[in-house]
């Protein structure tokens, strides 16, 4: 992990040891989400997932560990990956 300048220079190696994969889908009690929600577009605050909206309100979300194929599919070339790992759970 490389933390970059704007210009997108290397300024730093981040460490990997206290890093999590934020994985989809995030549960929250349905009503303390939209106070978080509704805090944080209030407070023109950018949120990049259900999770970040909760530690704005002072949170702690629990870590759950995951699955390194719980990809999260957003551009066209995620498809191929997806299909692979799909194809790959229906041979075992």
């Amino acid at each position: 992990m490389k933390r970059s300048d704007e210009a997108a220079n290397i300024k730093s190696t981040v460490s990997r040891a206290n890093l999590w994969h934020a994985l989809t889908p995030q549960m929250f009690d349905c009503e303390a989400l939209r106070l978080a929600l509704r805090s944080a577009l209030d407070q023109n605050q950018l949120v990049t997932d259900e999770a970040s909206a909760m530690e704005l309100l002072g949170e702690y979300p629990a870590l759950v560990e995951g699955r390194a194929d719980n990809i999260k599919v957003t551009q066209p070339e995620d498809f191929a990956l997806m299909k692979f790992y799909l194809s790959q759970q229906e041979q075992a």
